[in-house]
């Protein structure tokens, strides 16, 4: 049975071994809403897949973009989903379809206030030559922040890598959007921001988007 809740997915549940996550560009804040409205009735009415575990829609705070986060049991759920003979199709239905891109959540860092309401959601994304530089990229930001007290209202970072080698994405934890704009926009006398975002060999800032909870739907236990 699919249910809906008031809450984002929880990113380290054991059970879940595969992510899938998709980005689509609404063009307008009307388009978003509309779009995001008739793909999170579309999924709650569909069966789902065996494996499926979660399926959460987050719509930009700019009213520009749309992003689905879905949890997998493992890839062969996935791989059995895409080959049923009307098969599943991951993502935000009713846009354009694609090649899933999976990931595996590789590292988190949960901060003092880890217990708080996530109210934010954002997602820098990093583009790397390879899964070396992905494990790379990922130990040497916690070697950077280890000593360093978490900016306030954050609440944990979750650190992603993509199977094909190719990405980074952190699924950042927020209590609310003014807290994360702040943090960028302070002080940075260690100068980490820039370290992460452009010093590091093999490693492309993509840009980040913050988000907002539209819709989450999982499966009863």
């Amino acid at each position: 049975m699919i249910g809906r809740t008031e809450t984002p997915p929880e990113i380290t549940r054991a059970d879940a071994r595969t992510v899938v996550i998709t980005v689509r560009h609404a063009g307008d804040a009307a388009r978003q809403q509309a779009l995001a409205r008739a793909a999170a009735d579309g999924r709650e009415q569909e069966p789902w897949p065996d494996g499926l575990l979660s399926w959460s829609l987050f719509a930009g705070t700019d009213g520009q973009a749309l992003m689905a986060y879905e949890q997998w049991a493992d890839d062969a759920s996935l791989d059995a989903a895409l080959a049923l003979p009307a098969p599943y199709v991951p993502g935000i239905v009713g846009t354009e379809p694609s090649a899933p891109v999976r990931y595996r959540v590789h590292r988190s860092h949960v901060s003092a206030a880890g217990r708080a309401e996530v109210g934010c959601v954002v997602t820098p994304v990093f583009d790397v030559d390879g899964p070396e530089r992905q494990r790379h990229f990922i130990d040497e930001v916690f070697m950077m922040i280890k000593d360093v007290p978490p900016m306030p209202g954050s609440i944990a970072a979750h650190f992603h890598t993509s199977t094909d080698g190719t990405r980074v994405f952190n699924y950042a934890e927020w209590t609310d959007e003014q807290a994360h704009i702040d943090a960028v926009t302070a002080d940075d006398p260690q100068r980490i921001r820039s370290r992460i975002t452009g010093e590091i060999e093999g490693v492309r800032p993509c840009g980040y988007r913050r988000w907002h909870l539209h819709t989450a739907l999982t499966t009863a236990p």
